[in-house]
């Protein structure tokens, strides 16, 4: 059961991949759209989903079919997706930044119907701390495992096809998306269930609901945590192509380095699963961070020449990002249990969509900051016209503020207060609970015969 839920990260790998590395290269460089309006549009589109994301994870949390809650938007956001991905990444010529807002905010709205039920699901399929952080691991274990394919795909291709164009590469990955994305959800419509809940109909109504998740005083935290986290890395990840095309002198070798990234990244999985064991989750998402911090850091006088140094970094750096991926989400599990507790509902669904939408309004926020400045500093992605500034800036945005906001994000969540000892009282509390209420139901429906 766990394989099958597991396997939609391929897919969405493969997708995200291309989309945070390449597509907003492919649209600057080789369709003429300036670096400026790209993340205009970017900034625009997930600001969109700040919107949609919330509201699909409450629809979801309150629907009642015979498929259950979650399957029917997973299902649904396919075709979506699909039709998003093909304008997309397989766009005919002349393309503007109308045809670039419109698909992308397409493309985005049906990833939003697939994952943010997907993770739900996840959180729902245990309530025990570790296990919730197994679930996610091996969720987790996919997603690297597509990153990997992904990465080898594009390594291979250039080294031995010689398809080095950010062009070649959205064609291969997409193709690979339109392929295996129903396969897949097949495969998890079919053989994964969906736990059974309590109705939905008593939930309050979405901006009620909003309001009181962020009473939970542990979300927060990992709210701030996460958006620290994710505009670092969105940062970092809107200038890589550049830094090492340009900065390293190694356009060739992207595939190489980001191979050996999530491969590292992968088999450092049962070490955050053991440090999440010994110390709790929390302080071995701290333990990431510092290493995602002093990595970043390193890189920042690298030049021509460095590539093997940038590679060492690279994938020591890379030990993080299974980290980085999956124990917020299999904390936000836990987060869950303290909402129940605090207010007796079943909202899952609404937590996910509230942390994804702010993951992904801090990418938006990270890519936007990160493309604008290295306008502004007069960096020239098609190699022509860079300035000595815009130099300057490519390598600060690539190295430094990331390891900032890595910094930040540790000081965040470094006491964070829902440990595992806390979280197993307070299972055990709901579990006691429950049992009270369906005793009284109990005795309610023999006193009515």
């Amino acid at each position: 059961m766990l394989l099958a839920y597991g396997n939609l990260a391929l897919p969405i790998a493969f997708l995200g991949y291309p989309l945070g590395l390449f597509l907003h290269p492919y649209y600057a460089t080789e369709l003429g759209l300036g670096l400026a309006a790209i993340s205009t549009v970017l900034l625009i589109t997930r600001a969109f989903d700040f919107v949609t994301d919330p509201l699909i994870g409450w629809l979801s949390d309150r629907t009642k079919t015979r498929l259950g809650r979650r399957r029917p938007y997973i299902m649904l956001g396919v075709p979506i997706t699909m039709l998003g991905v093909w304008k997309l990444f397989f766009p005919e010529p002349p393309v503007d930044i109308w045809y670039m807002l419109l698909w992308n905010t397409v493309m985005y709205f049906g990833w939003t119907m697939i994952t943010l039920p997907w993770g739900a699901l996840g959180g729902e399929l245990s309530e025990n701390y570790m296990d919730r952080a197994r679930i996610m691991s091996v969720r987790q274990v996919f997603t690297i495992v597509g990153l990997i394919g992904s990465s080898a795909v594009i390594w291979l291709s250039q080294q031995y096809l010689g398809k080095e164009r950010p062009a070649d590469v959205l064609d291969t990955l997409g193709t690979i998306v339109l392929v295996s994305l129903p396969v897949c959800v097949l495969i998890l419509a079919v053989i994964v269930p969906e736990r059974q809940r309590r109705a939905a109909s008593a939930l309050p109504s979405l901006p009620r609901s909003l309001r009181s998740l962020l009473k939970v005083g542990p979300f927060r935290r990992i709210i701030y945590m996460a958006l620290a986290i994710v505009v670092g890395e969105a940062a970092r990840h809107a200038v890589a192509f550049f830094f090492i095309q340009d900065i390293l002198d190694a356009g060739d070798r992207i595939g190489l380095a980001y191979t050996g990234y999530f491969l590292f990244g992968v088999l450092a999985i049962p070490m955050w699963q053991r440090l999440a064991k010994r110390h709790g989750k929390h302080r071995a998402l701290a333990i990431a961070m510092i290493n995602g911090s002093l990595t970043s850091l390193g890189t920042v006088a690298l030049g021509p020449g460095d590539f093997t140094i940038f590679l060492v970094l690279f994938v020591v750096k890379g030990l993080s990002f299974g980290a980085f991926a999956y124990l917020p989400l299999a904390m936000i599990a836990d987060v869950v249990d303290v909402d129940r507790a605090m207010h007796r509902q079943e909202r899952a669904g609404l937590f996910f969509a509230f942390q994804a939408a702010v993951d992904k309004v801090g990418m938006a926020v990270g890519l936007f900051l990160a493309l604008q400045l290295l306008n502004l500093a007069g960096y020239d992605p098609q190699g022509v016209e860079t300035t000595a500034v815009g130099w300057i800036a490519l390598r600060v945005e690539y190295a430094v503020l990331p390891g900032l906001f890595f910094a930040l994000a540790t000081a965040i969540i470094w006491n964070y207060p829902l440990t595992q000892a806390r979280h197993e009282v307070l299972v055990a509390r709901l579990a006691r609970r429950e049992a009270i209420a369906g005793n009284a139901r109990a005795k309610a429906v023999g006193a009515s015969r």
